[in-house]
């Protein structure tokens, strides 16, 4: 990827996801460093592809919380095919960009080692100190109470927003050894923050 097509592929990115907030661009970021992060811990990367499917994954994010796909993953896949052809990319890069984009969303197993390092990555923005800040966001976003939040911790679940978010944190999936080392690390304070809560809100803690 030359600076020309670096510059492109991250102002496109930056635009689509501006038009987010709690998932917006700032998100984008953390899956950049944490993709190439994880990319020097393994061999055989391209290095373009991981860092381009990292700054795409979302693109169409906002469409689905506007209703209009139940399946960002697969729309942010086509939304990139077609964009990295006017930027540029070979057809083989493409395809591998788009794979990696659209099974991000376990709409499929990766088949890649790319592919593995953008599901890894997106999955570790949601573990430790970062996942429980956004659990709370999440909370706010949907009226939940702070009771009603560690409730849905201790009793995490699909069947909310809040809920599904737990279940993530506390039962997360990942392809790469180095993503699961640092997933048991960031989320020792995780358990350790929602027994301080449950031991505050319960005065256990007086």
């Amino acid at each position: 990827m030359n600076a020309r097509q670096h510059k492109l592929i991250e102002a496109y990115a930056m635009k689509q996801m501006d038009k987010l907030g709690l998932h917006g661009w700032p998100h984008v970021k953390r899956v950049v460093r944490l993709s190439m992060r994880l990319a020097k811990t393994v061999e055989g990367v391209d290095y373009d592809v991981v860092e381009a499917a990292a700054l795409l994954h979302d693109v169409a994010k906002h469409l689905e919380r506007d209703g209009d796909t139940t399946d960002h993953g697969k729309l942010s896949a086509e939304m990139a095919e077609e964009f990295l052809k006017s930027a540029g990319f070979s057809e083989g890069k493409i395809e591998a960009v788009c794979h990696a984009i659209r099974v991000h969303t376990h709409g499929g197993e990766p088949n890649s080692v790319e592919a593995k390092i953008l599901c890894d990555a997106d999955f570790l923005d949601k573990m430790g100190t970062v996942g429980v800040a956004t659990l709370f966001i999440k909370a706010c976003l949907t009226n939940t109470a702070i009771e009603e939040a560690l409730e849905s911790w201790k009793k995490a679940s699909k069947e909310s927003y809040v809920g599904l978010h737990a279940l993530w944190l506390q039962k997360p999936h990942f392809y790469t050894q180095t993503a699961k080392n640092i997933a048991a690390d960031r989320n020792k304070i995780v358990y350790a923050f929602f027994k301080q809560l449950e031991n505050e809100i319960q005065l256990k803690d007086m």
